[in-house]
């Protein structure tokens, strides 16, 4: 995979994390979300680990192989 496509599987899963743990809205005790918000901010500054972690943890969390 290129990382143009890493990029926006990426993205399309960061959009699919912050639907799922920001249901309820912004809350800062939230810590999965804040983590969510975290790691999108590092993606959006184009850092590949950070594109590569979306990928490999919550991948499969959208798939539904794995929740927290």
């Amino acid at each position: 995979m290129n990382d143009f496509v890493k990029i926006e599987v990426a993205r399309e899963t960061m959009n699919f994390m912050i639907g799922r743990y920001g249901r309820k809205g912004y809350d800062k005790s939230n810590k999965m979300l804040m983590q969510i918000l975290e790691d999108e901010k590092a993606m959006k500054r184009n850092d590949m680990a950070a594109v590569q972690k979306i990928i490999r943890v919550y991948g499969p969390m959208v798939r539904g192989e794995k929740d927290v």
